[in-house]
């Protein structure tokens, strides 16, 4: 890490860091002042109807900001990390942050949780704001707009095939599915169905599958190949590869870009597909150069076979 710069310092290290701490501190500070279990939860009306014993809720706090934490390392190894990465990590540690102090706040000095101190409106919005906030002063220390990445041109192939199939899968979208599992018993049975549909999305998006035949392009989703997709060549007015990166579009599954709708597996290879009507097409996919050759090959009514590149 020697050969980082200040600024990667700065955003990836020494901010996050701050944050983590100053949202730790509290519960090792007023540890004798709060009850235990502590409220965690308020009803519509303010009044506090939900509790955690403080080393459930510490644990889950710390695992939340240490995860985003680590996010951000991971998306920022080689480089300065985009701003979108930065920017949705900045929000939930600002989030995550503020929600911690809300909560400490709320039952300092309450002799039990039932007594915690009621939830007020003017609260909810300056949880909400912190994470804005945050996220904002990620986005800008990360370049704004300057640190979005740019989809890199695979250099085009030349085929003679009138059909082709490829597939691309993320594994670690798959550890991910269980994490919501897991969670079922630790939950009210009425938020049980949320993490049981989570899992299934996660699981969707975790792999696809594009075939290229006569009649067009199809991408599927998922173990099942739903849901699904078909596009057809009359539609299309071109075809080409790039190298492309999850946060360019806002993170991993199906994204809705400027200009495009992206199915995004993972990063590396993808096919964006020029559509006649409407947004391009863009799936993430092994042999991506081959594929988007055989779709440029067999669309009809290209404009000179020009793509625009994004």
């Amino acid at each position: 890490m020697s050969g980082r710069s200040g600024r990667w310092w700065l955003v990836v290290v020494i901010l996050p860091g701050v944050v983590m701490i100053a949202a730790v501190l509290p519960l090792i500070a007023f540890r004798d002042r709060y009850p235990d279990p502590l409220a965690v939860h308020w009803s519509l009306g303010g009044a506090p109807n939900g509790s955690m014993p403080i080393a459930i809720y510490s644990a889950a706090m710390i695992g939340g900001l240490a995860a985003a934490f680590v996010a951000l390392i991971a998306g920022s190894f080689r480089s300065l990390p985009s701003a979108p990465l930065t920017s949705l990590v900045a929000f939930i540690m600002g989030l995550l942050a503020a929600i911690n102090a809300q909560i400490v706040v709320f039952n300092l000095d309450a002799a039990s949780w039932e007594d915690a101190a009621p939830m007020t409106p003017v609260w909810l919005i300056g949880v909400v704001a912190a994470g804005l906030v945050s996220a904002w002063i990620g986005w800008l220390l990360a370049g704004g707009t300057e640190g979005i990445p740019r989809d890199v041109p695979i250099e085009a192939v030349t085929v003679s095939r009138d059909t082709w199939s490829g597939r691309a899968s993320n594994i670690g979208l798959l550890v991910v599915a269980v994490l919501p599992v897991l969670l079922i018993v630790t939950v009210s049975p009425i938020v049980a169905p949320l993490l049981v549909c989570i899992s299934v999305a996660v699981v969707v998006f975790s792999s696809v599958t594009v075939d290229v035949d006569s009649d067009g392009v199809t991408i599927s989703l998922g173990p099942f190949a739903w849901p699904a997709r078909h596009v057809a060549h009359r539609d299309i007015t071109g075809a080409a590869a790039f190298e492309i990166q999850p946060m360019a579009y806002g993170g991993w599954g199906y994204r809705l870009s400027s200009g495009a709708r992206a199915y995004v597996i993972r990063r590396g290879e993808a096919i964006r597909i020029g559509i006649a009507a409407g947004p391009d097409v863009l799936v993430t996919v092994d042999g991506a150069a081959e594929g988007a050759a055989v779709i440029d090959s067999l669309a009809d009514g290209r404009s000179g076979g020009e793509y625009p590149d994004r």
